[in-house]
């Protein structure tokens, strides 16, 4: 029997009126490391019959209630590091799920941090500070206003605490890079777009001008047969002039630029007419001028939205909304179009569209929630910080 044993082990009583105090030093074995079975082996040659079985009955129980509050921990700490939308999140409950299972009087979670010494640690005085490290780059303390040394259990349960704190500062370091990652491609992508924009400009734009002016004028030389061949070239030419002027407002939207993010939703909404002969209705506020960044992500996500309207949903009436309250920017487009289910569409592969509008409003530390239904029409709602 192990000499740290043997105090609770002496105080066990099956009298009623020393329950509690049975109570707690059964916790305080159990915390130790001790077994029913060791406990109980140590009583049988020590007290009557009758009360070992009595004893056992209420040492088991705190047994039981020592492993549940341990799991109870570990299942906090466990959803909080799933469910957190930050590293600074997942500690801050971190923080309070080990103050609630250690009754601490404060818990601190410094990560990271210098550390001079790798050891797990335990200070006792007039006040407790037990101390865990994070694998030399942070810290967990636990404050108690009084002598409280710890038990062998507890320091395991931090051990397991701390490295569950590595694993969440794990991955929001590589959330933190594929964040980077993500925002660099999105502004490669801007800069080709822009690059291709001035080029389908200056060359093929031009170029179509200048072979529409010739076949006007050749059809003003010409006539009979010729002259309506000709007339058919040119109009034919003039439609592919609109739609080089459509790809190039698509790919790097002047509008947007010149005049700022309202204008160009209201411009973007009514040229949904021409794609799918739908009822828009529009719920634009003026706004005054944003980050030139966050104007372009708002774009593109109202842009996708509006495609998706047009060419999936086959809609018949769309509703976009885009204002600016509280400092956020808030946009949300409603369709009556065919609906999915969003969970499935989120989760496949090829699924860029909703992917690629959820990580660029991840990027920008917001939020997306995707309402739909087969046959039911679709409503998505961004929401943005605005600074």
């Amino acid at each position: 029997m192990k000499a740290t044993w043997r105090k609770p082990l002496q105080l066990l009583s099956a009298d009623p009126a020393l329950e509690e105090q049975t109570e707690y030093n059964s916790r305080r074995l159990a915390k130790l490391g001790a077994t029913v079975a060791d406990v109980v082996g140590w009583l049988e040659k020590r007290v009557p019959a009758a009360d070992v079985r009595t004893i056992e009955l209420i040492l088991t129980r705190s047994y039981v209630e020592v492993r549940e509050a341990e799991v109870a921990l570990l299942e906090e700490l466990f959803r909080a590091e799933l469910e957190s939308s930050s590293l600074a999140e997942t500690l801050r409950h971190f923080e309070a799920a080990l103050k609630t299972y250690a009754r601490a009087d404060a818990v601190s979670i410094r990560y990271p941090q210098a550390m001079s010494s790798s050891r797990a640690k335990c200070e006792t005085g007039p006040v407790t500070i037990w101390s865990v490290p994070l694998d030399h780059d942070g810290l967990i303390e636990l404050r108690f206003d009084k002598p409280y040394p710890w038990l062998p259990r507890e320091l395991d349960v931090l051990r397991i605490a701390a490295e569950r704190c590595l694993a969440a500062g794990e991955k929001a370091r590589r959330e933190e890079q594929a964040r980077r990652l993500a925002g660099t491609l999105t502004e490669v992508a801007e800069r080709e777009r822009r690059r291709i924009s001035q080029e389908l400009h200056d060359e093929a734009g031009q170029s179509l001008l200048v072979i529409r002016l010739s076949l006007e004028m050749l059809e003003q030389a010409l006539d009979g047969p010729n002259r309506d061949r000709a007339r058919e070239a040119r109009q034919m030419t003039e439609h592919v002039v609109n739609e080089i002027r459509r790809i190039l407002s698509a790919l790097s939207p002047e509008v947007l630029t010149k005049l700022g993010l309202a204008p160009a939703v209201r411009q973007l909404s009514s040229r949904l007419r021409w794609v799918q002969p739908a009822q828009v209705s529009m719920q634009v506020s003026d706004l005054p001028r944003l980050p030139e960044k966050l104007e372009l992500v708002v774009y593109r996500l109202a842009q996708e939205c509006l495609n998706n309207a047009a060419r999936h949903a086959e809609a018949k009436n769309v509703t976009v909304s885009l204002n600016l309250a509280d400092g956020y920017i808030r946009l949300k487009v409603r369709d009556d179009g065919r609906g999915f289910e969003p969970t499935g569409a989120m989760a496949r592969p090829e699924s860029f569209g909703l992917a690629g509008m959820r990580d660029r409003v991840a990027l920008l530390g917001g939020r997306m929630d995707v309402s739909s239904r087969p046959g039911r029409g679709t409503a998505i709602a961004i929401e943005l910080p605005a600074n």
